[in-house]
């Protein structure tokens, strides 16, 4: 019974998996049984090696998934909050997982979730519960890969061309690891991986990357920090029937280059203006996410004329205990400290992406009075910010309004986009 609960688990997971992760990703995975651990503290543990450099679209974490004893989902797969954190350039790094049993769990699905074409070696997976000062070690069949066999793990979402397997060429104990191969899979086209239409252009010293789509008046999405314009998969559909979609990745991210020079949001801004200038473009529509909402505020306020309408989501003026969670920030330091002290150097993208985050915007809330596109300043009622910072964005902008998604959090647009995407269209269209 125990067996086919967890096989249950597994197959629930990989629907599950694919529905909230946002983008395409590979999953291995096998289910196990935590019931004697509930409310209890987890670590999962696993040993990878990189065969390709980590990137914005190619790398691998960890992942878990609790269960309830009908074998149903009770809470969104959780990541390793940050790829980049664990990563060592040719060596073994040493990913780790921290969380907390719900106490209704009767299974954990543990595993990795995979990006992009990259080619890894997995090993020694292991999953501890502290109990006290106590640090059990609950099974996880094969974790270390010696068994010829590859049962209990299990696959979902392989593309063609992808491999996994056995192997004896590199281990980083034992005699075997598991190598996930991806540098011969067969991906579809999609937002932020499409060679048929994706473009670069050299802007302030870094390449940009771009992809259009459909056509009418432009509009421009920019998306959030460390993040890629895949993250608008779930809007490109609905805004390329009415307008011409312009998907940018921003310095350092998705598909673009970065340098040394400092980041900003007000660099970014400019990043954006220059390169609508060498597309001849003005009155352009913009769509801002995150990050993106506040690159998108430098923008209207910096070249008033470069936008005709704008909409924002989850944007904020300033990172203080008014404007954003603290436990936000509480995360972010102790991500950085981890970094700091897996030796990840203070150049790494990751690692400046994270510190632009603590340390910016900086935008005096009057200065967005210069804006002058009728703006949609939108937040979830669950967001990282309080109602009343986007409140105050709204209320100093000429042509502002306020729209607080009801049950929404900060992930809104990928969530509940039939809902975003009419509030972002009702409003392009009928201001």
């Amino acid at each position: 019974m125990l067996k086919l609960i967890l096989n249950l688990f597994v197959f629930i997971f990989s629907v599950v998996f694919a529905k909230f992760s946002g983008q395409k990703l590979y999953q291995v995975y096998q289910g196990v049984n935590v019931e004697k651990y509930q409310g209890k503290n987890f670590i999962l543990e696993g040993k990878i090696f990189y065969n390709n450099e980590i990137s914005n679209t190619s790398w691998i974490v960890l992942t878990t998934v609790p269960m309830n004893n009908k074998g149903k989902v009770m809470k969104d797969p959780v990541y390793t909050p940050d790829a980049g954190m664990y990563y060592k350039k040719g060596e073994w790094s040493s990913y780790e997982m921290k969380g907390k049993i719900d106490k209704k769990a009767m299974g954990l699905v543990i595993g990795v979730a995979v990006a992009g074409t990259g080619s890894y070696y997995l090993d020694d997976f292991k999953l501890f519960v502290l109990d006290g000062k106590d640090k059990i070690e609950i099974p996880v069949k094969n974790g270390g890969f010696e068994d010829v066999s590859l049962m209990p793990w299990q696959s979902h979402a392989m593309e063609k061309g992808s491999q996994m397997s056995i192997s004896d060429a590199k281990p980083f104990s034992g005699k075997q690891s598991l190598l996930i191969d991806n540098s011969a899979a067969d991906v579809k086209p999609s937002l932020g991986n499409n060679k048929e239409v994706g473009k670069f252009m050299d802007v302030n010293g870094v390449k940009l990357y771009y992809e259009v789509y459909g056509q009418g008046e432009p509009l421009l999405l920019i998306h959030g920090n460390n993040s890629s314009m895949a993250s608008f998969d779930n809007q490109l559909d609905v805004l390329t029937k009415k307008y011409q979609v312009i998907a940018l990745d921003s310095r350092g991210q998705g598909n673009s280059t970065s340098n040394d020079v400092k980041l900003t949001y007000e660099l970014m801004a400019d990043d954006v203006n220059v390169f609508l200038d060498q597309l001849n473009l003005k009155d352009v529509n913009v769509l801002g996410w995150s990050d993106g909402g506040n690159i998108a505020l430098i923008l209207g306020m910096e070249h008033p004329e470069k936008v005709k309408k704008m909409a924002i989501m989850g944007a904020v003026l300033y990172n203080n205990k008014t404007s954003v969670d603290p436990e936000i920030n509480k995360i972010l330091n102790q991500q950085v400290a981890e970094m700091k002290a897996n030796g990840v150097s203070e150049n790494d993208m990751n690692y400046r992406l994270k510190i632009l985050l603590l340390n910016e915007p900086n935008i005096n809330p009057d200065s967005l009075q210069k804006i002058t596109a009728p703006t949609l300043v939108m937040a979830g009622e669950h967001d990282v910010m309080p109602e009343k910072h986007t409140k105050l964005i709204a209320d100093k902008i000429p042509k502002g309004k306020m729209l607080i998604f009801k049950g929404g959090d900060h992930e809104m647009p990928s969530n509940n986009p039939e809902v975003f995407n009419k509030a972002v269209l009702d409003f392009f269209e009928g201001f």
